[in-house]
Parts: C-alpha cells; sequence; structure tokens
C-alpha cells in the first residue's frame, strides 16, 4: 500500500500545494489516495506550523504532553518545543512535570536540547547527522520528532506511524476539532531489513479532507500485550499550511545550568 501511495506522490506534487474544495475532498473514500495526497501536501509545504498535544494511556493513569513546531523550506528553518505536562491517574491525582526538549534548526544548522540531561548538542548542515539526531528524540517525544518531519523532509528517509501504516482502508468522515477529516484505519507495523516485524498494533489517521494535513492518530494497544494491559497513544494536531513565520520563531536560548 505505502509503495502505491508513494508512487502517486510524484504526480500530486507536480500539482502544486494541496488545497481543494471540502465537497471534493470528502468525495475521496479510498485510503491509498488520501494517503497519497497527504504526502504531496507535505512535501509541498513552503512553510508550515502546529501545536498539538500527546496522551499516552496507560493502566490506571495516563501521560500529557504538549508540542509546537515550526518549519520554513526556505530558508532552512525548523523548530519543535515539546513539553512533558503532567501524569493524571484515574484517582484525579495530578503530578505535574517539567521535562522539556527543545530540537530547532536556523538555515541549516540543527542543535538539541534536553532539559533532564541537561545536554546541548549541534549539528552541522553537514555531517550526516542531522536525521539521527531527529530519530534519537523519538522515544523521548513520543514519535512528534519524526512524524511531521518525515513527511516533511521526504529525502532523509525517516519512518513514522504514517509511513508504518499498512492495511489502510477509508473509514468514512469524523469531525476532529471542528474540521472534517478523513478517517484511515489500518495496522501499524514496523519493518526491518531483516525482515523482523515489531510493533504491531491498530492506527487510525485523521486527515483534514481540506488540506490534507493529519489532525490526529491514534495508536492502540500493541497485538500480543498481556490479557488488562491497556498502551495507547493519542496525538493530536491543529496545523497550518504555509503560514508567515518570523525568523525569531527559531531561536532558542538555552537556559543556564
Amino acid at each position: 500500500m505505502l509503495k502505491t501511495a508513494l508512487a502517486a506522490l510524484g504526480m500530486l506534487t507536480a500539482l502544486g500545494p494541496m488545497r481543494v474544495s471540502t465537497r471534493h475532498a470528502i468525495a475521496v473514500s479510498d485510503a491509498e489516495d488520501a494517503l497519497a495526497r497527504t504526502y504531496a501536501a507535505y512535501a509541498a509545504l513552503t512553510s508550515y506550523a502546529d501545536s498539538g498535544t500527546v496522551v499516552v494511556q496507560a493502566g490506571g493513569f495516563e501521560h500529557r504532553y504538549a508540542f509546537r513546531t515550526y518549519f520554513t523550506r526556505q530558508p532552512r528553518n525548523l523548530l519543535l518545543d515539546f513539553r512533558f505536562v503532567e501524569t493524571a491517574y484515574t484517582s484525579g491525582f495530578k503530578i505535574k512535570d517539567d521535562a522539556h526538549t527543545v530540537i530547532w534548526m536556523e538555515h541549516g544548522n540543527l542543535q538539541t536540547w534536553d532539559s533532564k540531561t541537561q545536554e546541548h548538542q549541534t549539528y552541522p548542515e553537514d555531517g550526516g547527522r542531522q536525521v539521527d539526531a531527529l530519530k534519537s528524540a523519538n522515544y523521548g517525544t513520543n514519535g512528534v520528532s519524526v512524524l511531521v518531519p518525515s513527511l516533511i523532509y521526504t529525502k532523509a528517509g525517516m519512518m513514522s506511524v504514517v509511513q508504518a501504516t499498512e492495511e489502510a482502508a477509508a473509514a468514512g468522515t469524523e469531525m476532529i476539532g471542528g474540521h472534517r477529516c478523513l478517517k484511515v484505519m489500518g495496522i501499524e507495523r514496523w519493518r526491518y531489513p531483516s525482515g523482523q516485524v515489531t510493533g504491531v498494533r491498530p492506527i487510525t489517521l485523521w486527515i483534514d479532507a481540506e488540506t490534507y494535513l493529519i489532525r490526529k492518530t491514534f495508536e492502540d494497544t500493541p497485538k500480543g500485550a498481556a490479557h488488562g494491559v491497556i498502551d495507547r497513544r493519542t496525538v493530536t494536531f491543529e496545523p497550518q499550511a504555509n503560514p508567515a513565520l518570523e525568523a525569531s520563531r527559531f531561536s532558542f536560548a538555552v537556559p543556564e545550568s
């Protein structure tokens, strides 16, 4: 399915930024077509911004996070600000957390900072380590450090839950945050060159029916989990296609330790 969608990416990208009428978008009922339009929409962006949340549900509690993303293709700027907000228990008890991760790129030079380790790393444009830096932050950001970047930087070869979605099927439309979205359901599988397959779990994507940008992802408990185990992750986005972004958006002053 992914190969078919990517094969259509070149043709769709040639059409320019994806913005169609809602009436036309709702008519898209094929999951492969919807995903191909999504890949094309991100690849055609000249700038992008979002704010969002991550909720990770486990037995009796959930972790809550908040993030924002800014991107411009020229100059090559990127900022991801990811914060741990709190752990909330079903009893109503909450524990606040101030963990903070920032990844920012100004004119092609990437830097990272983590509040817990106080590590500040710099990755020059040359050297080929920038993609590895985004991948390294994948676990700590619950996949956010690669989800949108994997779609924007099409030549970087990054994989996110979107590219790992197989057996995709259209499941109608739903309103997410006041926006009509195409609902795509499938199975998330992470395949390695060795042939190993891991992380198999049901996944649902909600794709904005007008812009084809992703507004929500939901990963259900992995298959094979022990009886009674709950391990769900929901990521929501408020995306903006091609906003005007000031250069100051991409600067971050590392706090003094």
